[in-house]
């Protein structure tokens, strides 16, 4: 007899655990906090030569829809067969006091292993590129 109460209770306790371990404490889905959007490039500034193994910074401007937009990253696009690069933008879902478009700039910095020219393609519309063209030589 005692033997059934505990394989009962033991029982009763694993069934405990799992029911437990499977409820969820937050079973509504976070709203998301940002939306992400495409930008063009308006501009490229940084050095038309460097060195092997020497860091380059760009600064690279965009519009901004409005004043919240900020830089979120880069996706890869190519346009007539040229790789390049498409500015993706993060906004707040929350209103934005600042509804004019704005100018924006971030720095993209670039470290290149091997001599050679290089070129940093950022779309500047649906069909065009703003192009960088970098020529690296050895130290």
């Amino acid at each position: 007899m005692k033997r059934f109460k505990l394989q009962s209770i033991a029982l009763i306790v694993f069934f405990a655990t799992i029911l437990a371990s499977c409820s969820s404490d937050n079973d509504i889905p976070e709203a998301p906090k940002f939306i992400y959007k495409s930008a063009f490039a308006t501009a490229i500034d940084g050095p038309a030569t460097g060195k092997v193994g020497e860091e380059l910074a760009y600064t690279i401007s965009f519009i901004s829809e409005n004043g919240c937009g900020v830089f979120s990253e880069f996706t890869d696009i190519d346009y007539k067969k040229e790789p390049g690069y498409l500015i993706q933008v993060e906004y707040p879902i929350t209103p934005c006091g600042q509804n004019t478009p704005e100018t924006k700039r971030f720095v993209y910095k670039i470290t290149t292993q091997a001599a050679g020219t290089y070129y940093l393609r950022v779309a500047k519309s649906e069909t065009e590129y703003v192009v960088k063209e970098v020529v690296i030589s050895n130290k």
